[in-house]
């Protein structure tokens, strides 16, 4: 804080001000003394007005006033007792409050609604206990906040669900688990138990669960768990979508087993597929699958245009024209997706480094042992080479620290690899859940962004209760959203500073699936509305958390006194200038 008891808000930097206004008087003043005219004294003291109101509207000073602050304690659920003698004893002047979930203590008054707190605006706020919800801060009027937090609860502290669930693909639900015994994570879905994990005894613990949804639609799976011998069943909703049909290129030198197993794989999903490989200098074979026939004997922006991913090997990518190579570089540049294949690589490779710079460090081996499920690990041939990670290289699948594939950026589009080889050999042996583990992620990760015209997103984390504010963004490509909330209307306001971004606001309704939608596009943004209670430990692990980040810089109690910035009136140098400059017009007719 400026110790100083004036301030300025400059309209523009000080010393272009002093610079020009300045010399400007000065001339004005020696203008007046040569002119033999009455009241020179008078005249430059009204000169010397017009040049303090003019300098004040334009550095708008403000002055600091002093004013007493008094410390308000509020108590919320799990507050340490003894914490709170300790602050009483220290200051037996402060202010205690409690909400109706905490504990009473002798003298502290109940609050019935956090929109109290608006009425602290000259006290300093300290918090003890499970903190305020995140939406009660826009409340706060107060400059300081210090925060004396609770242990944490035992049950699920983190939980980080995927950001899309698509139908037969495999997801890992990850989070941390705050335990006091030992006990056993189960998820169950529609069909019964997808995965366990054994938390073995007390302490915060990572946990990864997965499963593989089957059919699409809106879904509440089950977390169960045991804490102090009860049991604990938290709801966990997942909206499965059915995967996105993308059309996919192929352009190999030779017909592979493991390309043509992918294509045929592909097609069967229901994606478009396009497959050219050479028989001679100058023929080609061309396959298709969902996909009618199309010319692709030259490589072209119009070509290249119609697809959203394109599987290249390194013996085609040596072999295009320069036109081809300038229409591919400027098709990825746009937003199309490639995915080099590889059978071997070499230091100093030129053509594969312009399209796809990694740093590598081979390997003395050639095989890779994972586990693609919970039941058992496979061996597969890869390709002798350690990917080093960047910040600019984007991992899909790694095992054991190594990178086995991923992509970068170029442009708008992306750039990927695949280090695995013979991958095939799972889908024939009838593992088809490992088969797509390796290329679902990669191909949908790597294939083309569509546009949208608009993309919704919450602000405020999982979970959601009634009669709690859900808060929420809508991204937009230029048109003014119309947005519903369960199809009621809902007003949005653009932000002030970024364009086509828009902020709104609404109450979440009984527990269940709810729905927000902009019916003019076709944008639908499910969430979900939790039972009050539920994933409570995730709720105050969250909240601690943002009361924490919330803390002013200063968290010691220092002084009883708080300086605020108070403006001068502009009206006053408005007046000074028009009393000063109708003196100096009237002066000369006097």
């Amino acid at each position: 804080m400026n110790n100083s008891w004036l301030t300025f808000h400059t309209v523009f930097p000080l010393w272009i001000i002093v610079l020009i206004i300045v010399p400007m008087f000065v001339f004005f003043i020696w203008k007046e003394i040569k002119r033999s005219q009455k009241f020179l004294i008078l005249r430059v003291v009204a000169l010397l007005v017009v040049l303090i109101s003019v300098v004040g509207l334009l550095v708008q000073p403000a002055y600091r006033k002093a004013t007493s602050v008094s410390d308000v304690l509020l108590l919320t659920q799990g507050y340490s007792k003894s914490q709170v003698d300790s602050i009483v004893q220290a200051n037996a002047h402060v202010k205690l409050l409690h909400t109706t979930e905490a504990e009473s203590y002798i003298g502290a008054e109940i609050i019935t609604s956090y929109q109290k707190l608006s009425d602290l605006k000259s006290s300093r706020l300290i918090v003890a206990g499970q903190g305020i919800p995140e939406y009660a801060f826009e409340l706060l009027k107060s400059n300081y906040f210090r925060f004396l937090p609770s242990n944490t609860p035992q049950g699920v502290i983190e939980l980080f669900t995927p950001k899309t669930v698509v139908v037969n693909k495999r997801h890992s639900i990850h989070g941390k688990f705050n335990a006091s015994e030992k006990t056993t994570l189960k998820l169950i879905g529609p069909t019964g138990i997808e995965d366990s994990v054994v938390v073995q005894k007390s302490g915060n613990f990572s946990f990864a669960l997965s499963f593989t949804p089957r059919q699409a639609g809106l879904f509440v799976y089950t977390l169960e768990y045991m804490i102090d011998n009860n049991l604990v069943a938290e709801k966990l909703p997942l909206e499965v979508t059915n995967e996105k049909k993308l059309h996919l290129l192929f352009l190999q030198k030779f017909p592979t087993a493991e390309i043509r197993y992918l294509k045929n794989y592909l097609a069967e999903k229901g994606h478009s597929v396009a497959l050219r490989y050479q028989t001679s200098k100058n023929n080609f074979k061309l396959e298709y699958g969902n996909l009618n026939s199309t010319r692709l004997d030259k490589i072209s922006s119009e070509l290249l245009s119609s697809f959203d991913l394109l599987f290249i090997d390194r013996q085609v990518l040596d072999e295009l024209t320069s036109g081809e190579k300038v229409a591919l570089d400027k098709a990825i540049q746009q937003g199309l997706g490639s995915i080099t294949l590889m059978d071997d690589i070499k230091k100093s490779d030129k053509t594969l480094n312009r399209v796809l710079p990694l740093d590598i460090k081979h390997l003395p081996i050639d095989t890779v042992r994972l586990t693609l499920s919970s039941s058992h690990a496979v061996t597969l041939p890869a390709l002798p080479i350690e990917v080093k990670s960047t910040n600019e290289l984007q991992v899909v699948n790694e095992h054991g620290g190594r990178i086995l594939s991923g992509y970068v950026y170029s442009g708008f589009g992306k750039v990927g690899f695949q280090l695995l080889q013979e991958t095939y050999r799972l889908g024939i042996e009838g593992k088809e859940d490992d088969y797509s583990f390796i290329w679902s992620s990669l191909i949908e990760r790597t294939a083309r962004t569509k546009n949208e015209a608009f993309k919704i997103s919450l602000t405020n984390s999982f979970p959601y209760y009634p009669d709690e504010p859900v808060l929420l963004n809508v991204i937009s490509s230029g048109a003014n959203p119309s947005l519903n909330d369960d199809g009621i209307l809902l007003p949005l306001s653009e932000d002030v500073v970024v364009d086509d971004y828009w902020h709104g606001e609404s109450w979440a309704g009984k527990p269940g699936w709810h729905q927000f939608s902009i019916p003019k596009d076709s944008i639908v943004f499910n969430y979900f509305v939790s039972e009050p209670g539920a994933w409570n430990a995730l709720r105050v692990a969250n909240q601690i958390k943002a009361n924490q980040l919330a803390q002013t810089k200063d968290s010691e109690l220092t002084s009883s006194m708080e300086f605020t910035s108070n403006p001068i009136s502009l009206l006053v140098f408005y007046l000074l200038f028009l009393l000063a400059a109708g003196f100096l017009w009237l002066a000369p007719k006097i």
